[in-house]
């Protein structure tokens, strides 16, 4: 389809108004809605989460929301008057790439981020999102871009690159088959991370050594649990408090937990959540008044999937059997559940610098667990980096 006219809106997260805000969310939604096993977030919580007034993680980063639109015609139609036929063409505005940038000062290096990433199959739109924010990344003194990643890191960072036709599991990210190809042009593969899953099963498992927790404890003491769980190998920070609510918040209302202790002392965690990528499909990520209700109705409706977020041991207590007894409670709390399957991650293969990503990157510890338990390497994500 033949584009013209491309307009570039550019704001200050912290600055923007209501209407801006308001623009680039309408953007955003209207290019996810194009692919058609597109897993839309909650509308309400995506729209505040983008305003730092209601996201005190945001608030710090520097967030900047940037959007792309063009004009393009509808086709040409013929309208009959009595004495001739005259052409007529209707000419319309879309929204065709929408993405955040973000600066987390904690990094204490060069790199920002690219989060939230949406594109159209229109490869001039991504070199005019990718040239505003080369320029001004460069006039900021930063060097290097990461992504797509989440608004955190930790939370549905990649690109899929293969299995489209499997339907995405909640906090995985999801995009169409021709972004892989549209971002490679300027990008080279920093990590790869695969998604993996688990038959829950029937059979019984050992006792677990765990126990049920408040996971609102994951941002105050336990926050070093939390630390020890997220993957840094991409250079990110651990989370602080303002991060872990916000994960937490992210993670849904349903979330819960296990906590492993040795003498009274936490050592361990894992941290599930029922899958409501399905519900969220069906209602249109609650958007329109029909599909909110939808929502509010369906969440006392069980899962047939989980999700397992976050798990972790403190470095002390690995190897141990810390971690085999949190998986045995991970399956058995899926199982009451009625869960069929619980999936795992994007899990990322240790980052290389010098030498490119291989077919076959090297496992990372977690992924080795999980594949000695039963587990299936599944969907593959890409995370790239931009050097200007």
């Amino acid at each position: 389809m033949p584009y013209f006219n491309y307009s570039l809106h550019a704001t200050d997260a912290a600055a923007a108004s209501f209407w801006e805000r308001r623009a680039f969310v309408n953007a955003w939604w209207a290019i996810g809605r194009d692919d058609e096993r597109w897993t839309p977030p909650h509308y309400g919580a995506f729209r505040r989460d983008l305003n730092p007034r209601h996201n005190a993680h945001l608030a710090r980063l520097g967030a900047a929301l940037v959007h792309v639109e063009a004009l393009y015609r509808t086709g040409v139609r013929r309208a009959r008057t009595d004495q001739q036929e005259i052409p007529l063409t209707s000419v319309l505005e879309k929204p065709l790439a929408a993405a955040v940038a973000l600066f987390d000062p904690r990094r204490g290096d060069d790199t920002a981020y690219l989060s939230a990433l949406k594109l159209a199959d229109d490869a001039e739109a991504f070199e005019r999102l990718y040239d505003h924010l080369a320029e001004a990344l460069s006039d900021a003194g930063l060097s290097r871009l990461v992504g797509p990643v989440g608004l955190s890191p930790h939370l549905g960072r990649g690109l899929l690159v293969d299995s489209w036709d499997a339907w995405p599991p909640q906090h995985t990210p999801t995009n169409p088959p021709y972004l892989p190809e549209l971002l490679e042009r300027r990008a080279r593969v920093g990590q790869v991370g695969r998604l993996y899953e688990v038959a829950v099963g029937e059979e019984s498992v050992a006792a677990a050594a765990a126990q049920p927790f408040d996971v609102g404890r994951l941002a105050g003491e336990l926050r070093p649990l939390l630390a020890a769980a997220v993957d840094d190998s991409g250079g990110f920070a651990p989370p602080d408090a303002a991060e872990a609510a916000y994960l937490l918040r992210a993670s849904g209302p349903g979330a819960f937990g296990g906590l492993a202790e040795v003498g009274g002392a936490p050592v361990g965690f894992v941290l599930l959540a029922p899958d409501a990528a399905g519900r969220l499909r069906a209602t249109r990520g609650g958007r329109p008044l029909w599909g909110r209700a939808a929502l509010a109705l369906g969440g006392a409706r069980p899962a047939s999937a989980g999700r397992l977020l976050f798990g972790g041991v403190l470095p002390a207590w690995r190897g141990r059997g810390v971690g085999s007894g949190l998986w045995a409670w991970a399956l058995a709390a899926a199982r009451s559940r009625g869960w069929r399957t619980l999936t795992i991650g994007p899990l990322w293969s240790p980052r290389r610098r010098q030498s490119p990503v291989s077919d076959s990157p090297s496992q990372s510890t977690a992924a080795a667990f999980l594949l000695g338990r039963g587990a299936l390497a599944r969907q593959t994500y890409h995370l790239y980096e931009w050097s200007f």
